[in-house]
């Protein structure tokens, strides 16, 4: 069977696969309300549960880490260490945030600003929702360029950019209107199994191919002897940057918290978590050796694009024998499973905060503006995913540098009882004109620290004095008794 005929396809039997699982999904719902078609009910288990948030945490993005690790060399190691960094930073919100979401209902991050700061913090609870639904925005062009790139490679432009683009998003678009989150978590379940099988594949390949790590660097000395050099001051500034940046912003990712709000029990949720962790470290190791082995056989030129460098490799690879272009493809399909698992979740959750948290007058029983609103949002972020001339890793830094702005309504509100939303408002608005000044001045980090991180800075400092001068007449809502203590 020829090349493309057999990449088509697999994409066609994998697409084939989940139609039946939505339809399922869809005929499961109890009830056509929010909390069902947001949160499945909150019945998710540990393994659906698991699979669901693995599926989503890895996303297209893995081909930026893959081309990163290609550009940088050996110092792109520390993005293991930013995995281990998001996974630990889960300790700083579950315990607290999951009983209070069972007890209260809570759909959306905005009902957790609504219910710590009460009514007078409607303005503090648009601004965040509209910081996080422009994160996300983000977040969903980012996995159509990177559906769109994949498919190219797999038929080699027989199915053009544009054309893989339109086809994922209407993919997605069907099968999170079909069943919500229910049919979310249960495709993310297949897409997560596929995602484990494609990338052990990966990883036994690259030990047979690349010789053992001493072999490896002896090769790329050789070739580009300044990927193994011992960074400097600054590099390491970037690395514990990045680790912040990254392990502080994902915690408040709204589809991850939809699925802290969906698990069906504490235990199932503790469990889930504690398995993605090892599974996250896993599979990180197995993108950053794949970035490194590319090294030795790609030149670095400047017509080469890194989001590339993953697709070519397994292009490479699979033109060895037949089986390795079978285990080839079971990568790609992988690829493309973490990219539909995030692609939809995302979607999802943009919805549920422009439905609940944005629009006024509306109830939440009723789905009936969910489906335009969802219409609508892909079609546009999908025009815009046809402009293909930006790399998926500055996406990504530019997406976290956002979403870490609302760290402190999320997460810091949730431990520091006293703070009221006024000084929260002051700091998120000066975070983010601290951050829109940088960007506009082209200057994405001083002395190594992020944009991102020097705005949070700015925004916490602020915070900070705003409560203490409001400190002698402090709102009804200090000290809140709510609150977990």
């Amino acid at each position: 069977m020829p090349a493309i005929a057999f990449s088509l396809l697999n994409i066609a039997v994998y697409l084939l696969i989940l139609i039946p699982i939505c339809i399922k999904a869809r005929r499961s719902s109890l009830q056509r309300n929010a909390t069902d078609h947001y949160l499945a009910n909150r019945s998710l288990g540990f393994m659906v549960l698991f699979l669901t948030i693995y599926a989503t945490t890895f996303s297209g993005n893995i081909l930026g880490v893959s081309g990163q690790a290609y550009r940088t060399g050996f110092t792109w190691v520390m993005f293991a260490g930013l995995v281990a960094a998001i996974t630990t930073s889960f300790h700083l919100v579950v315990p607290k945030l999951r009983p209070l979401s069972v007890k209260h209902h809570f759909i959306t991050p905005g009902d957790w600003i609504r219910y710590r700061f009460g009514s007078d913090a409607h303005a503090l609870r648009v601004l965040v929702a509209t910081v996080l639904i422009l994160s996300l925005g983000n977040f969903l062009f980012a996995q159509l360029k990177a559906a769109g790139e994949i498919i190219v490679v797999m038929t080699r432009e027989t199915i053009p950019y544009e054309l893989g683009v339109l086809g994922f998003a209407f993919v997605i678009l069907t099968y999170d209107i079909l069943g919500g989150l229910r049919a979310v978590a249960w495709t993310d379940m297949i897409q997560g199994l596929i995602m484990l099988a494609g990338f052990t594949c990966l990883g036994l390949w690259i030990i047979e191919t690349s010789g053992g790590m001493a072999q490896l660097s002896t090769t790329i000395a050789r070739q580009r002897p300044e990927s193994i050099q011992i960074p400097g001051p600054t590099i390491m500034i970037q690395w514990f940057s990045l680790m912040f940046l990254g392990g502080l912003s994902v915690t408040i990712y709204p589809q991850t918290l939809q699925r802290i709000f969906a698990a069906s029990s504490d235990k199932a949720l503790y469990h889930s978590l504690a398995a993605m962790g090892v599974v996250a470290l896993f599979t990180s190791t197995i993108f950053l050796f794949t970035g490194w082995v590319a090294i030795p056989l790609f030149n670095l030129d400047p017509g080469f694009q890194a989001d590339q460098v993953l697709p070519r490799l397994l292009e490479h690879w699979a033109a060895s024998n037949t089986w390795n272009r079978f285990s080839a493809m079971m990568v790609l399909l992988a690829i493309l499973a973490a990219i539909m698992s995030t692609a939809d979740s995302v979607l999802l959750s943009v919805v549920s905060m422009i439905r609940h948290d944005l629009l006024k007058n509306t109830k939440r029983e009723g789905l009936r503006y969910d489906t335009t609103i969802t219409i609508i949002l892909m079609a546009l972020i999908s025009m815009l995913a046809l402009y293909r001339d930006i790399t998926l890793w500055r996406l990504m830094e530019l997406k976290l540098e956002l979403l870490i702005q609302c760290f402190p309504a999320v997460v810091i509100a949730l431990h520091w009882r006293k703070v009221s939303s006024a000084p929260v408002m002051a700091g998120l608005v000066s975070g983010l004109t601290i951050l829109a000044a940088m960007l506009v001045m082209g200057v994405k980090q001083i002395y190594g620290v992020n944009a991102g991180l020097i705005a949070l800075v700015g925004n916490v400092m602020l915070m900070g004095c705003v409560h203490f001068i409001l400190k002698q007449a402090p709102p009804e809502n200090n000290n809140d008794p709510r609150l977990p203590k």
